[in-house]
């Protein structure tokens, strides 16, 4: 009981009491949250824009270059799953419903970086 009483009386643990409160009032009274729906919409199409707009400069100048298939693929791969998990973020799923998402945009992009990695040389071969 001495341990209880001491615990309620130690200056650290009211405050972090009267964080918590503040807290619960601010989820309550709806503002824990600084996005409003407009901002969230404009930020959204300005992500969308800008994957767009970089898409087509990549576009023109992979063309430029006459790279190839798989370099096109790529590219254009690693931009949209960028510009997809930035989009996602900023709708605002919740950490539960990102996780599985970004893994396996993680996966993706991992598979598409390093499917047409050069192999090391064979042992005995020599270099020139």
């Amino acid at each position: 009981m001495s341990t209880l009483s001491k615990t309620i009386s130690d200056p650290a643990v009211l405050e972090m009491q009267k964080a918590q409160v503040a807290l619960d009032a601010a989820k309550g009274s709806g503002l824990s949250s600084t996005w409003t729906h407009s901002s969230v919409e404009f930020l959204a199409i300005a992500i969308l824009t800008v994957v767009v707009l970089t898409l087509l400069m990549a576009a023109v100048l992979m063309w430029r270059h006459r790279s190839s298939s798989s370099q096109i693929l790529r590219t254009f791969g690693v931009i949209m799953i960028v510009g997809f998990a930035t989009l996602l973020l900023v709708i605002g799923y919740s950490s539960e419903q990102l996780t599985p998402i970004i893994g396996l945009f993680g996966a993706v992009a991992g598979y598409l970086l390093g499917k047409d990695a050069s192999t090391p040389a064979k042992l005995g071969e020599s270099e020139t």
